[in-house]
């Protein structure tokens, strides 16, 4: 987080967080842009900046990394003749050397210090077990020209810096690569190469965790070996680790020099860097490790990049294919129909997901009557409602079937047990046709809900005899065959309307639809009344709450058709 206060004489900024590189960067840039604000010269942000960035990275880097809870404490003070920094931390510290000096090139501890020491006029730290104090202060110019002790620190600061130019470069050339790369393996090659190169490096390995393991992306200079003990315990505490010597997976003879970089995103293992020089040449310089931790904070950059461009085009496809399935399965469903020797008809769907698994299909049969199907795909979504547009569509090639229902759902599982089978799903059907010049009603029934039937004095439940589709190779299926009664009403539908994880009311078990179904038929003129009575008893409407299974029926009623022969006992 951070505060700006201000009055006549001071202004002030503060600033917390967590001891980590990634914290301190946002409090060096936070820094700049508040000195940037107060008007101060750009020798005096830039100075300001680096010395932020180097106590900072003190702190973060020389604690115990097993540990989470260290945290920074920043005040940056403003006052008319001078700057005042203030931080405060909570890790174990370190002491203060009385003295400091640029070290060697090949050194990177100490550098920090040395910068801070030549870019402050006063500094002040104070070391207990729970809070450590760091207090520096830095005069304001007033309209001269810059000290000299200040040109040479600046000069010292350019050195140290300039090393970082080729990889802002490269990473530059990179950004714009990236754009044009088809793979990630192909970016991973480019980047190890650059560094190859860079480093004067013989080989090297970079690697990135999929699915929990390191996957190899990039080679150069050996073959592929197993991922190495170092690279493990470099992904464990997210350290550095140093390579003197033989190292596992190559040549007994081959003596190497080099290190393994983990990198990783908010403790996420992302992977790992190895880059390795032969025995006899000079260990990597602090240049060099800035350059490679450089690449490889970029190359992770890159990896999230991706992960979210991916992220973005599957929604955008999901969402596309969800509306496209949605419209393909409305499509599907029948038209209103007009009625066929005195049979009408009608039905309705609902899916919990928009797209679902339950469709029904209500086919006229010329100076027959109507075949219906009622269905039910296990699971939801895309995939539920492609298996059904399947389902109708090989229900509706067999249409040489439709007055003989059973045979019809025989050939139907035989047709489909395969590709059910190898998709580990099934479906659950129930057909039936009702044939007025037979003066029948007949019905089959895979696995499905109790198909009900009422004349207003009798109810019937033609329940499932055998398993859904898909179950079995090839079944075989009993027909119910039922004289048609007058005024008989017949009701399909899908377990939905039986299921307590819906949000509106459903009905507590079959039996409760078959007893609801027999007391409204009578009291309804109209299968479209039926209908209604029934929408109404679930409670469904445009703003109706949410469903947990899809909710599926059709209506069919025979009302102007006298039958002398009662199915009390069928």
């Amino acid at each position: 987080m951070d505060l700006h206060t201000q009055d006549t004489t001071a202004r002030s900024w503060h600033w917390t967080g967590p001891a980590t590189l990634e914290a301190v960067r946002e409090a060096s840039i936070g820094t700049r842009r508040f000195l940037s604000e107060s008007s101060l010269p750009e020798e005096e942000v830039s100075a300001w900046e680096l010395v932020v960035a180097e106590a900072g990275n003190n702190c973060a880097l020389h604690h115990d990394h097993a540990s989470t809870n260290y945290t920074l404490d920043l005040l940056v003070t403003i006052i008319p003749t001078k700057v005042i920094l203030r931080l405060c931390d909570s890790t174990p510290g370190f002491d203060w050397p009385e003295s400091t000096a640029l070290p060697p090139d090949d050194s990177e501890n100490g550098r920090g210090l040395y910068l801070i020491d030549c870019l402050t006029e006063r500094r002040t730290y104070a070391r207990s077990r729970q809070r450590n104090i760091l207090e520096l202060e830095r005069s304001l110019p007033a309209g001269q020209a810059m000290m000299e002790d200040t040109e040479a620190t600046l000069h010292a600061m350019t050195e140290e810096l300039s090393s970082c130019y080729e990889s802002l470069a490269s990473i530059f050339h990179f950004i714009s690569e990236a754009r044009n790369t088809a793979t990630l393996g192909e970016f991973a090659t480019s980047v190890l190469e650059h560094l190859i190169q860079s480093t004067s490096s013989h080989i090297g390995i970079l690697r990135v965790m999929q699915d929990g393991k390191l996957l190899t992306l990039a080679l150069h200079g050996c073959e592929d070996c197993e991922v190495i003990e170092l690279e493990r315990q470099a992904l464990g505490d997210c350290l550095d680790r140093w390579v003197h010597g033989h190292l596992e997976g190559f040549s007994q003879e081959n003596q190497f020099v080099g290190l393994v970089h983990p990198f990783s995103h908010e403790k996420e293992s992302i992977g790992t860097l190895l880059l390795l020089r032969t025995q006899g040449e000079p260990p990597f310089n602090a240049g060099e490790e800035n350059m490679i931790r450089t690449f490889s904070e970029f190359f992770t950059q890159h990896i999230l990049s991706r992960r979210h461009e991916e992220a973005a085009i599957r929604s955008s496809v999901a969402r596309r294919e969800f509306e496209l399935a949605a419209a393909i399965q409305s499509s599907l469903l029948p038209p209103p129909l007009a009625p066929v020797c005195d049979v009408c008809v009608t039905g309705h769907c609902e899916s919990a997901l928009s797209i679902g698994g339950d469709f029904y299909d209500l086919i006229p049969i010329e100076n027959h009557g109507f075949f219906f199907v009622i269905a039910d795909v296990m699971g939801k979504g895309v995939g539920a409602s492609m298996m059904a547009a399947v389902t109708r569509s090989v229900i509706r090639s067999l249409s040489a079937y439709y007055l003989q229902p059973a045979t019809l759902l025989e050939m139907v599982s035989k047709q489909m047990h395969e590709d059910l089978d190898r998709l580990e799903i099934f479906v659950t059907v129930a057909v039936g046709v009702i044939d007025v010049p037979a003066g029948e009603i007949r019905i089959a029934n895979a696995g499905h809900c109790p198909v009900v039937l009422t004349n207003g004095e009798h109810t019937l439940e033609i329940g499932p005899e055998n398993p859904p589709v898909g179950i079995e190779a090839a079944p075989t299926y009993p027909q119910f065959v039922m004289p048609i009664s007058p005024n008989t009403k017949i009701l399909a539908y899908t377990d939905g309307l039986v299921d307590p994880r819906n949000a509106r009311p459903s009905f507590d078990q079959e039996d409760d639809v078959a007893a609801w179904f027999a007391t409204a038929a009578p009291k309804s003129s109209t299968v479209t009344e039926l209908k209604t009575a029934l929408l109404d008893r679930l409670e469904y409407h445009k703003d109706a709450a949410f469903l947990a299974d899809d909710q599926t029926f059709l209506m069919l009623s025979c009302n102007n058709l006298p039958s002398p022969p009662s199915w009390q006992n069928s």
